[in-house]
């Protein structure tokens, strides 16, 4: 009796081990696997410039649910919506009372296969982000399941952001 429920804690055992096996196999990234929502959080600074040009710098406060999206197109390219990332407001510089900035849709991205990643780096982007145009530079790489973005955006002609976003596919 007591061998039969040591091998039946045993087997037991081995299944769950097989199971967490499969759930930790590593992910390349391929222009087949990397469409879809990404969950993670954005920081970096937003430069708000006044109408004497003088620059009031905004930290990017992290929200810890920005989404980017990535959609992949019929010809091997990728469109990428930006998440949508918070500064302190500049009107009370609180960061309770947090503004939200949309982020831009860029299209048409050429990706770069690197070994277990892909990437792209597109300078000058022009977009819109829902109601302006905003334009910049974004870089990024797919990693397993990861993505992660740094881009530019200059918005409304009176803001400047530099974001760095982290996220996990969802």
């Amino acid at each position: 009796m007591t061998k039969n429920i040591l091998f039946s804690a045993i087997l037991f055992g081995l299944a769950f081990t097989a199971c967490s096996d499969d759930d930790d196999e590593a992910v390349v990234a391929t222009i087949d696997n990397i469409a879809g929502e990404y969950l993670g959080t954005a920081s970096g600074t937003m430069i708000l410039i006044n109408s004497s040009g003088e620059e009031q710098p905004y930290d990017i406060v992290p929200n810890g649910d920005e989404t980017a999206k990535v959609t992949v197109n019929s010809d091997g390219t990728i469109s990428v919506v930006e998440p949508t990332f918070y500064s302190a407001s500049p009107v009370t510089n609180d960061a309770s009372e947090k503004y939200a900035y949309p982020g831009a849709i860029v299209k048409n991205i050429q990706l770069v296969q690197e070994g277990d990643a892909l990437t792209f780096d597109v300078k000058d982007y022009s977009s819109m982000n829902g109601a302006y145009t905003v334009a910049g530079d974004i870089s990024g790489h797919f990693i397993g399941r990861n993505l992660t973005l740094d881009y530019t955006f200059l918005h409304a002609g009176g803001m400047i952001g530099t974001v760095h976003f982290e996220g996990v596919r969802k």
